[in-house]
């Protein structure tokens, strides 16, 4: 059973759903990065998502895209992820999700990248620009070193295709709320609930929700939709850009809101 087998399998024992924060690796800085994360986790993250700092993020809206770029300026590189990785692994078994574009895979090569990916304690990759059809390229080295396949889907993903990527996930389902890239809103799109509805009945894996969910009732909403979990990721990050200048306020505020949000998965 893998860290994400085992942490749903826990949530649904306990009547509650996975609530999944994210940043950047490296955002603002190395050591910021590793407090942050550590605030999620003691605030009661069941799983994270962490992104992986690219200049060209097609995936990520404004917000994200800064902090990638703060990260990068700030001298992250593939050494000093691993290492924060190794970090947090040994400060917690909760799944640890990173969110990547292929060339920072490519660049290290993709042997090498998963095995120090296994090694660093990485339970999945979401390779953002590498859609399914081209990703035989790399799921073989990740299979090969037990790392988990993610995915995103959206209401125009048409069933087959659905049935083609739930086919190759072992560990969630990424289901995206609203077209378009990351950001904060105030109102998710009523169609997510459809698109929920529909993936139901054509796949038992795990189905966790991002891309606009920015408060605690965007959570509840989620989860009354039936998802298994919410991802969230501007909100939060937009909390890192706006308290840089004080460690002390940043994690503070980072905590109350996850500290929410987890409540929000308790119905």
């Amino acid at each position: 059973m893998n860290r994400y087998e085992y942490t749903f399998n826990l949530l649904k024992e306990k009547g509650e759903k996975a609530f999944i924060p994210f940043a950047s690796a490296g955002d603002p800085d190395l050591v910021t990065s590793e407090s942050i994360f550590k605030t999620y986790i003691d605030s009661g993250a069941d799983i994270l998502e962490i992104g992986y700092p690219f200049s060209d993020p097609i995936a990520d809206g404004p917000v994200n895209q800064r902090a990638g770029m703060r990260a990068i300026e700030a001298g992250l590189t593939h050494a000093s992820f691993f290492a924060l990785i190794k970090i947090l692994r040994k400060y917690s078994d909760i799944p640890v999700g990173i969110l990547i574009y292929a060339n920072s895979i490519y660049s290290l090569g993709y042997d090498t990248f998963c095995r120090r990916a296994a090694d660093a304690g990485i339970d999945s990759l979401l390779i953002a620009d590498m859609p399914p059809e081209e990703h035989e390229i790399i799921v073989g080295y990740m299979k090969k070193y037990g790392l988990g396949v993610v995915h995103i889907v959206s209401e125009l993903t048409p069933d087959q295709r659905i049935d083609q990527i739930c086919k190759q996930i072992d560990s969630f389902v990424y289901v995206v709320s609203r077209l378009g890239p990351t950001g904060t809103g105030n109102n998710l799109g009523e169609n997510v609930k459809k698109t929920i509805s529909r993936l139901k009945k054509r796949t038992s894996k795990p189905l966790c929700v991002g891309f606009g969910l920015s408060k605690p009732a965007h959570v509840k909403q989620i989860v009354g939709a039936g998802a298994d979990g919410a991802i969230m990721g501007s909100a939060l990050v937009k909390i890192i850009e706006n308290n840089q200048s004080n460690k002390k306020e940043l994690l503070k505020k980072l905590a109350v809101l996850v500290k929410q949000c987890k409540k929000a998965t308790q119905q």
